[in-house]
């Protein structure tokens, strides 16, 4: 993925130009980068080249939940390979129960299993639903 200062055929951008708004106007900027989800930079930058800037639907509710339930996964298991790291740098003994270390992984898998059918079911609404329009 390029940085965020650098395009996607790999031209970085060097060049800042400082603008100015009201508050007014900045908060509708803000407002419409949200609703394109693009930071506002992106967003200015596709006015000013006249490209496309489309308002997404903003995504089913239980996407959220799914997006919270994962962060919570990751930052337990960036707590883990922290721990991990740390000890392996300074010469300890890694310190992981594989008991438990397995457990969490099992239930990792149910979670995920069920998240998955969860969002089957809903595809299978929408699919229905436009069926019916």
């Amino acid at each position: 993925m390029p940085k965020k200062t650098q395009r996607t055929d790999g031209v970085i951008r060097t060049i800042r130009l400082s603008v100015r708004f009201a508050a007014d106007e900045y908060e509708q900027l803000k407002q419409k980068a949200k609703e394109g989800r693009v930071s506002i930079t992106e967003f200015i930058r596709r006015a000013a080249f006249r490209r496309r800037v489309v308002e997404l639907p903003p995504p089913p509710q239980l996407n959220w939940k799914l997006y919270t339930e994962l962060n919570a996964i990751g930052v337990n298991l960036n707590q883990i390979a922290t721990a991990a790291t740390r000890a392996s740098k300074a010469g300890e003994a890694v310190n992981i129960d594989p008991e438990q270390l397995q457990n969490l992984v099992e239930s990792l898998r149910a979670s995920i299993k069920e998240t998955q059918m969860q969002l089957l079911d809903c595809e299978i609404r929408d699919v229905e639903q436009e069926d019916l329009i």
